[in-house]
């Protein structure tokens, strides 16, 4: 599964905030095309003259759900003694990071499982690296039981069944 785990940074700073509202600022994030599922994401954070950068992660919101964050003064989306975390609102494309106007997102770190490559069947012979050798071997073992359990009698499919649940 290693081979599928990809990480970026991106740099922001001060020019790339999207847009500002009267009680927070926001940073627009564009993940990658073979993003699949993330995995971790950090960002290092200023205050608002460039200095104590500090390395933290991120508080997961939804749009319907940010506000209560943002409002209550008690939590650490608020700057103080140089830490905060910033909100991360999934979008359709990527992400928006949301500050409270004291602290600057100088970089985001985004750790993720990339899609995998699709199998071609018209080139059946070319090797497949996505997965390790020991993933692979797993998948061709639970296909051919599978395909030697549906051969001999269809009415039992407990093999598909189990693959099903496990997923």
């Amino acid at each position: 599964m290693i081979k599928l785990f990809k990480q970026i940074t991106i740099p922001l700073g001060t020019s790339l905030i999207s847009y500002q509202n009267s009680d927070y600022d926001v940073y627009t994030v564009k993940y990658p095309d073979d993003f699949l599922y993330s995995l971790n994401e950090d960002v290092m954070i200023t205050d608002l003259k460039n200095e104590n950068s500090k390395n933290v992660n991120v508080f997961e919101c939804t749009a319907d759900s940010f506000m209560y964050r943002v409002t209550n003064s008690l939590t650490d989306f608020h700057y103080r003694y140089g830490y905060a975390r910033p909100i991360r609102i999934r979008t359709k494309t990527g992400c928006q990071l949301l500050t409270d106007k004291n602290y600057i997102i100088q970089q985001y770190t985004l750790g993720y499982l990339k899609k995998p490559n699709k199998i071609d069947l018209n080139y059946p012979y070319t090797q497949y690296e996505d997965f390790d050798d020991s993933t692979i071997s797993e998948i061709i073992k639970i296909a051919a039981q599978m395909y030697i359990e549906n051969i001999q009698d269809k009415r039992y499919n407990t093999i598909t069944h189990e693959v099903d649940t496990q997923e």
